[in-house]
């Protein structure tokens, strides 16, 4: 089933952080992930919010889970329904990390 690329808008999820970031409600359709900024060992994942309240990593149709533990980064073709998504920064010490979802619709 062809997801309904429809929305459009940007999400700030980080900006200048060190630290993982808060919950951002997004509309749905298909992204475009992007995160720079200094690693500083850690690794950067978009995560999305279950039903029951816990965090998860963003998985691709493939199978491969969004994180980078070098930056720049970026992946385009995220399939996500409307929830909350934040950007992690798990481990090591990340400096100045600015991440967004923009909307492909």
């Amino acid at each position: 089933m062809p997801i309904r690329r429809a929305d459009d808008k940007s999400y700030p999820l980080l900006a200048a952080a060190s630290a993982t970031g808060a919950a951002v409600a997004i509309s749905g359709g298909e992204y475009h992930f992007m995160v720079d900024g200094t690693v500083g060992g850690s690794t950067i994942s978009l995560q999305i919010q279950t039903p029951s309240g816990a965090w998860t990593d963003v998985q691709v149709f493939t199978g491969a889970v969004v994180k980078f533990t070098t930056l720049p980064g970026n992946q385009s073709g995220i399939a996500l329904p409307a929830a909350n998504v934040r950007c992690a920064c798990t481990g090591g010490t990340p400096s100045g990390i600015n991440a967004s979802l923009v909307g492909l619709g």
